[in-house]
């Protein structure tokens, strides 16, 4: 494998829609599940020491992953012309440090909150890192576009990062470090406001081509997803809010079979 065709963004602006619900997809879906059993099952059978050693080697590797990436996207702004992708920005540029989007919100949160045991943030962290670890699953964005068989850094990021949101949670929480009750909708329901508003400040004052949390344009228009296809802009945020609603529900009821039922 060329170095050059391992560091690029070339092909992530290709709409994931392209692979969605194809074989592609399904070997991606079914390594994930494969891989996060594996995984679980060798985590279980670990020591607690080995057990936090490596859920720590993974959340630096969720980081380091991050900005290696932000480190390509910076070197193609000022190296290349023209531009493989939309993804290259200046170093001068909030996406930086921090993210728009939830799941990069949750790169950064997510070992932040392990590390320093903020127990007030981890029902919104961690569920919310799951659903988007989960989003990716079901909607590559990011993972498969151009030809899914040619790895870059990108898509290792993407594949790597999206697995660690799912598995670490899932863990912990199996692990007793909190125990989900239904009165955090409160405080997930404000933690998603929260970052929702963030994402909007960069769509509206740092970015007008941005569409961060796809709170701008609906990102299934025009594509062969029946009915996501045909709702305009706009309107398609109270799908979207129906869509998120659903999909905190249902990472519930999943963080739920995952606790380890009292004595």
């Amino acid at each position: 494998m060329l170095l050059s065709s391992f560091f690029t963004t070339s092909g992530m602006d290709d709409h994931p829609a392209t692979y969605l619900f194809s074989l592609t997809h399904l070997i991606y879906f079914l390594s994930f599940l494969a891989l996060f059993i594996l995984f679980f099952i060798v985590l279980k059978k670990l020591s607690s020491k080995k057990q936090k050693i490596l859920i720590t080697i993974s959340l630096i590797l969720i980081l380091v992953l991050k900005y290696a990436t932000e480190i390509l996207f910076i070197y193609e702004y000022y190296n290349q012309e023209p531009l493989p992708s939309t993804y290259p920005h200046p170093f001068f540029d909030v996406n930086t440090f921090i993210s728009f989007q939830l799941c990069g919100v949750m790169n950064i949160f997510l070992p932040l909150v392990v590390w320093f045991d903020l127990k007030k943030l981890k029902p919104f962290v961690y569920l919310t890192s799951i659903l988007g670890g989960l989003a990716v699953v079901l909607y590559p964005v990011t993972v498969l576009y151009g030809n899914p068989f040619t790895i870059t850094l990108p898509m290792v990021r993407s594949m790597l990062v999206h697995f660690f949101l799912v598995l670490i949670p899932l863990f912990l929480i199996h692990q007793g470090d909190i125990k989900l009750k239904r009165t955090d909708a409160y405080s997930i329901a404000i933690g998603l406001l929260t970052v929702a508003a963030w994402a909007m400040f960069g769509n509206l004052f740092l970015d007008g081509s941005a569409n961060n949390m796809y709170l701008m344009e609906n990102p299934f228009f025009g594509t062969n997803i029946p009915f996501l296809n045909i709702i305009p802009d706009g309107y398609h945020v109270i799908l979207l809010a129906i869509m998120v609603t659903g999909g905190y529900f249902l990472v519930y009821r999943i963080a739920k079979l995952f606790e380890k039922k009292s004595d």
